[in-house]
């Protein structure tokens, strides 16, 4: 039972790649009853799939150690390590992984390592309600700073209009990218599911992720694509077109993201300070982004001082993670 407790979260952004998979073969091993089958049957269609796999997990835990014990050697069986990759390397033993090479990992040794573009919206038609996002070029300083600091070539655009950002997008797309990896960070108010241009118009979540899908990208095919969003989007609203994505969120769906208007966003902030932190450890993206949904979710502000909200309520928020990667993502600091 520990073991899943310890990787509990970890095992949720895992897992919640193909609920139905799991579904299936957690009730071919009679690891739940009949009626917890239709249970979590309707967590599926009804609910997200994030949903889902933290009641499993619950159940799990809540039958004991024996089950808790047959759930995991259910994880370790082949067809459910070829589903779920990243389980070969979280169930490993430490003592273990030391000694095993890292072939379960993405490539990261091209130089540079990939582009890596950053949109940044800060003031927007005077016309709409939109206020100025204050604070935002500390946080595209912070990510010029680590990424080239990784590697990457950085690409800076500000206050676009929407149609220009889908411009800059699909450009993006049609280039021959010969780098390992690809990485986006749109900054930007949220707009109805998706993001705004400094027109007050929508950039859609598939208007920034299906450019890149293997069907449009050819170049990009098999290497890791990472999305660092800073807004919630809901589930249903958007859906990854393949494998080897990866997006980061500032908040889940329904919260605000923070920003502070001198010392940047909470989440951006954060995110470059595990990564400066974690990469030097060699840890993979997936457990710094962890890292920083634990300080985030830990921050509490009254956003009348922190952002632009009026409310005197004292607020909080929960970054989200959503992958389809294949493979261990971990950024290698180049030696020079």
């Amino acid at each position: 039972m520990e073991i899943v407790r310890q990787h509990k979260t970890t095992l949720i952004k895992i897992l919640s790649g193909d609920a139905k998979f799991v579904l299936q073969h957690v009730h071919q091993a009679r690891l739940i009853t009949e009626h917890e089958y239709g249970n979590l049957k309707d967590d599926i269609s009804h609910h997200s799939r994030q949903d889902f796999t933290i009641n499993l997990l619950d159940k799990m835990m809540h039958k004991g150690d024996k089950q808790c014990h047959k759930f995991l050697e259910l994880l370790e069986l082949n067809e459910m390590q070829e589903t779920f990759p990243l389980l070969n390397d979280l169930l490993m033993p430490p003592s273990v992984r030391q000694g095993v090479p890292e072939i379960n990992e993405y490539k990261m040794s091209s130089s540079p390592r990939g582009v890596c573009v950053i949109i940044n919206n800060i003031y927007f038609d005077r016309r709409g309600r939109l206020m100025e996002r204050r604070g935002s070029k500390v946080d595209v300083e912070s990510l010029d700073e680590v990424f080239k600091w990784l590697g990457f070539t950085v690409e800076i655009h500000t206050d676009k209009t929407a149609v220009e950002m889908k411009e800059i997008l699909m450009e993006l797309s049609q280039r021959q990218h010969n780098g390992d990896c690809f990485i986006c960070c749109i900054l930007s108010h949220e707009c109805d599911g998706g993001f705004c241009g400094t027109d007050g118009q929508i950039v859609h979540p598939s208007d920034i992720l299906q450019p890149f899908g293997r069907a449009n990208c050819q170049s990009l095919a098999d290497k890791p694509k990472v999305f660092i969003l800073h807004t919630g989007w809901e589930q249903p609203k958007y859906a990854i077109p393949d494998s080897d994505f990866l997006l980061a969120l500032a908040t889940i769906p329904g919260l605000h993201s923070y920003r502070h208007v001198v010392k940047g966003s909470w989440f951006i902030q954060s995110l470059c300070k595990m990564l400066k932190e974690g990469c030097k450890r060699r840890e993979d993206v997936l457990t710094i982004l962890n890292q920083v949904i634990v300080e985030v979710s830990a921050f509490e502000t009254n956003p009348s001082v922190e952002s632009n909200l009026s409310s005197r309520m004292s607020f909080r928020q929960i970054p989200h993670i959503d992958l389809t990667l294949k493979k261990r993502l971990v950024f290698h600091v180049p030696s020079n």
